[in-house]
């Protein structure tokens, strides 16, 4: 199988978790409906995506649970201001948090870019103690990657609203969220393509030499 096959469904997954939500999001605020509604419509969306994956799999996806409390996050805002700037600049906040819970599962449980991946993984994996080591290294570069993106992605965002007009930030700071998104999608790509290359490189190592020192001891 291509490299190209074996990410599709690791994005397939993260599409299905993160576009009804958004896609209900956007949608209901170009009809014209409030950003309340439209933000709970996407926490609703959100919430019951988790709700049907515990169900499923009998235990929390933790990414999962991570859009929920994002579009949660972004309705409580909504909620606790009517000025529209401090509006746009709380929602856009809510990506740094984000940022900070891929960056904090580096070191506590399992990376969250891990969790996508075990969750769609299609065929089975190496389990040896070498193999698992390297993934969650892997994973761990990947997820500190999402994080750090995110929190910067989110100061540069909060600069354009304070230094614009709330609907000119409002269309930018969309655009660049979704760039953002999709340059990290693409890196993430790429450097999970360069790290199996690398891994089977090595597995292709090791066997001829442990083939070269059974000639040797013969």
């Amino acid at each position: 199988m291509s490299e190209t096959q074996s990410m599709r469904p690791i994005i397939r997954g993260i599409l299905l978790d993160i576009a009804p939500p958004l896609a209900a999001y956007y949608g209901l605020r170009a009809a014209g409906v409030s950003e309340y509604v439209a933000l709970l419509t996407a926490t609703v969306l959100a919430g019951l995506k988790v709700g049907h994956d515990a169900v499923r799999a009998r235990r929390l996806d933790p990414f999962a649970g991570y859009l929920t409390l994002n579009f949660g996050l972004s309705l409580a805002v909504g909620l606790s201001t009517s000025d529209a700037r401090l509006l746009l600049a709380g929602t856009t906040l809510v990506g740094a948090i984000g940022g900070l819970v891929f960056l904090g599962s580096c070191v506590i449980g399992t990376p969250l870019t891990q969790v996508v991946a075990e969750r769609v993984e299609t065929e089975g994996q190496d389990t040896g103690p070498a193999a698992v080591a390297y993934r969650r290294r892997v994973h761990i570069l990947l997820s500190a990657m999402w994080g750090v993106g995110l929190i910067v992605g989110t100061g540069v965002q909060v600069a354009i609203i304070f230094a614009t007009s709330v609907d000119v930030a409002n269309a930018v700071t969309t655009v660049f969220s979704l760039a953002t998104t999709v340059v990290l999608m693409a890196a993430t790509f790429v450097i999970s393509k360069r790290a199996r290359a690398r891994w089977e490189a090595q597995e292709q190592r090791v066997p001829a030499g442990l083939e070269q020192n059974t000639d040797h001891q013969g």
